[in-house]
């Protein structure tokens, strides 16, 4: 596979017109089914109805791997499935049920509202980010061409692509039960998703962005990215406290398959590849994951994703570790990313991670109540000048409850130990770090 950036663009070249049936067929043959029985059948019917100018596609060495299509008033990806057509393929009575069944799952776009016939990636190609940028995409096109919304619908059968609508921000309009069609549909309900794409936000949604802690939209890990970076090369706490620590708890990393969770600017992903490990790395933000392509482009997989939202871009079981440096305590609700990593570790495999001492953050605390969860706004000086940062505190047993209620067992626990080389460097921090922990660590396995 071509180790270089993909691209999604717009349409796709006619020679790729059988493939994209084929593609399509795979994803949603289920759903035709009821339609047109046979397969072959229905890939013709696909082939011959795609409108390409309504579609974004990936391309790999001339092969079309990935593909979206969307549906304006005037026309759409599949809108070329009519009833002429049905009738010439399958006779006038098939034709006829065929379009009956169509009509069941149409829906209307408006002069507002642009529609999404959905997402469709080749099945070697799945876990590279392809279905998150194609949707970034369709969403951008959507914007270019003056709407201000996208809908979608997702069927109950196919969680992981409602995760990642979720994730980018699309909200449950409505919600369609149907459970004695599910012999008839192959699905028993669907749920109908749509995003805002106002640019001005309200007052409400203005007020949300100043107080919901975001990786993607923290100064500190967005305009002072860089800075950042070279800071966390050699400082106290990141670099003398909590790599030693959580290191220490990582073992023999030779082939194993290490997902690197809030990966920043890749200064865990170069250690885990230095030590034989084979590394995905996602953070929320985007300046991040530029640093990560423009110093390890080609030996990792990495892309921007909300965490909070869990990994709907990753398949089950197939990672021996992951790992989640300091970035725990930015997302309010741990249960959808705890699921999500209980899912896609091996059995056995282990989840590493460190984050806020909760002793330490009481300090912070306005209510003072030791076991709330709660926001926290502090200015922290690690780039040099005071940058305002938010993050939630919680309790530990909020902590050890979010591992065992999405299966996992606690196998470790630490309060780190600062480097020994942080003596020459600082011995007053040293000090302070060996009888006051400011970080937990933590290893629960799958």
């Amino acid at each position: 596979m071509n180790k270089s950036p993909l691209r999604a663009q717009l349409a796709w070249p006619e020679q790729q017109r059988a493939q994209v049936a084929k593609l399509y067929e795979q994803a949603f043959g289920q759903k035709f089914r009821l339609a047109v029985p046979d397969q072959q059948q229905r890939i013709r019917l696909l082939a011959q109805a795609f409108k390409a100018e309504y579609s974004l596609s990936v391309i790999d060495q001339g092969k079309l791997v990935a593909v979206a299509g969307f549906q304006t008033p005037k026309a759409g990806f599949t809108s070329g499935i009519g009833w002429q057509g049905l009738v010439d393929l399958l006779g006038y009575l098939k034709g006829a049920w065929a379009a009956l069944v169509f009509s069941l799952f149409e829906r209307k776009a408006s002069q507002q509202t642009m529609v999404m016939d959905g997402i469709v990636v080749d099945e070697s190609y799945r876990g590279l980010g392809l279905g998150s940028m194609l949707l970034d995409g369709i969403i951008e096109q959507a914007r270019a061409q003056g709407f201000s919304k996208l809908r979608l619908d997702v069927i109950d059968t196919n969680p992981r692509a409602k995760k990642l609508y979720l994730a980018k921000g699309f909200k449950v309009v409505k919600t369609e039960t149907y459970p004695y069609l599910n012999w008839l549909l192959g699905f028993s309900g669907s749920s109908t998703l749509e995003y805002i794409l106002d640019t001005v936000p309200t007052d409400q949604e203005a007020n949300k962005s100043m107080t919901q802690p975001s990786a993607e939209k923290a100064p500190m890990y967005s305009t002072y990215a860089n800075e950042y970076d070279l800071a966390i090369r050699d400082n106290v706490f990141n670099a003398h406290y909590e790599r030693p620590s959580l290191q220490a708890m990582l073992g023999d990393l030779q082939g194993k398959r290490v997902l690197d969770l809030g990966c920043g600017s890749g200064v865990y992903a170069e250690y885990l590849l230095a030590e034989g490990a084979v590394v995905t790395a996602i953070d929320g933000s985007a300046e991040m994951i530029e640093l990560v392509n423009q110093k390890l482009a080609g030996k990792v997989r990495c892309y921007q994703q909300d965490l909070g939202a869990g990994l709907p871009e990753e398949s089950d079981a197939s990672y021996d570790m992951v790992i989640c440096p300091l970035m725990l305590h930015y997302l309010e609700d741990l249960n959808p990313l705890f699921a999500d990593v209980k899912r896609v570790l091996v059995s056995g495999g282990q989840f590493v991670f460190s984050t806020h001492h909760p002793m330490v953050d009481i300090e912070a605390s306005s209510s003072g109540n030791y076991f709330a969860t709660e926001l926290i706004t502090e200015q922290w000086d690690t780039v040099g000048k005071p940058v305002a940062v938010s993050f939630y505190r919680r309790p530990l047993s909020a902590l050890i409850g979010a591992l065992s209620n999405n299966g996992m067992l606690l196998a470790e626990l630490s309060e780190g130990k600062p480097s020994e080389a942080l003596k020459t460097i600082s011995l007053e921090h040293y000090q302070r770090l060996s009888e006051h922990p400011q970080f937990l660590f933590i290893k629960a396995l799958a």
